[in-house]
């Protein structure tokens, strides 16, 4: 299993949950430090893992990342696509550099790891045994299936994601390889501030309360595990999940009153 963002967060989180169930582990993310503190944590408790410092928006980087997996497992049978980047903050004083960033990360990276990956994969599928499906495991966000304000560049690269993993989910049966969507909700980071591209958002979001990786990362090794098509992680997540669908204009309301909420708290911050 190739985990891409395993130095952190959800990757991370994902890369634990999924040693435990005998998966030999290829993790990339761009700090090789974090990545060796990983390994050796793996190791430890009998994992096998490899390490492969990466920057995933380099296409040769890329092309040398998976044919230096396949030379090392002699496979390739799942990629769980975790890296990504958020900016928390209003669009129109935002910048097409910062635009272009995110979605380089969040989109064409992941996209073009498939690609990559996908041949691989089919060979997978086609030397397993009788029902082995090889998989893709897109992590995207809840995000991409109901705008936010403040989070328009996220929610933009996110949205492209859920669409590219619908279809090929249709695209890819045929090959035998299952296409999985996991969304989690606002993630709870260690250092927000050096994680994000902007934090100057003007919508009330609790990060401090947001859901913490270690439940993503859970959701993603069970996604596999039971082969969930879609996943949406937590209350808050699932709710807008299935608001969309039940209620789609409560969600609305829901979502100008935290922008109201924000404006609300300047206002009186100002004032005092």
């Amino acid at each position: 299993m190739l985990v891409t963002g395993a130095s952190r967060g959800i990757g991370r989180r994902a890369a634990e949950n999924l040693a435990p169930h005998g998966a030999k582990l290829a993790l990339t993310a761009r700090s090789a430090d974090e990545l060796a503190k990983l390994a050796a944590q793996l190791r430890g408790a009998g994992a096998e893992v490899e390490t492969y410092p990466c920057d995933l928006t380099d296409p040769a980087a890329r092309e040398r990342l998976v044919a230096d997996v396949v030379a090392r497992f002699g496979a390739l049978d799942v990629l769980v696509n975790c890296a990504g980047v958020a900016s928390f903050g209003e669009f129109a004083t935002s910048t097409p550099e910062i635009l272009r960033k995110v979605t380089e990360i969040n989109f064409f990276a992941p996209a073009e790891m498939i690609r990559l990956c996908q041949p691989h994969l089919m060979a997978s599928s086609l030397k397993g045994p009788k029902g082995w499906r090889a998989a893709v495991v897109n992590v995207a966000s809840i995000c991409g299936r109901w705008g936010i304000p403040s989070l328009s560049e996220h929610c933009g690269s996110k949205h492209a994601l859920v669409g590219l993993t619908e279809a090929l989910r249709g695209e890819f049966a045929r090959y035998d390889i299952d296409v999985l969507l996991v969304l989690p909700g606002v993630v709870r980071s260690d250092d927000l501030n050096r994680h994000l591209l902007r934090n100057d958002g003007r919508i009330y979001l609790d990060f401090e309360g947001a859901q913490r990786p270690e439940e993503v990362g859970v959701s993603v090794a069970r996604s596999l595990i039971r082969n969930r098509t879609e996943a949406a992680v937590g209350f808050v997540s699932w709710w807008v999940w299935f608001g969309k669908r039940a209620a789609p204009r409560v969600v609305r309301w829901v979502m100008q009153r935290k922008v109201a909420r924000y404006m609300k708290r300047a206002g009186a911050g100002a004032q005092a």
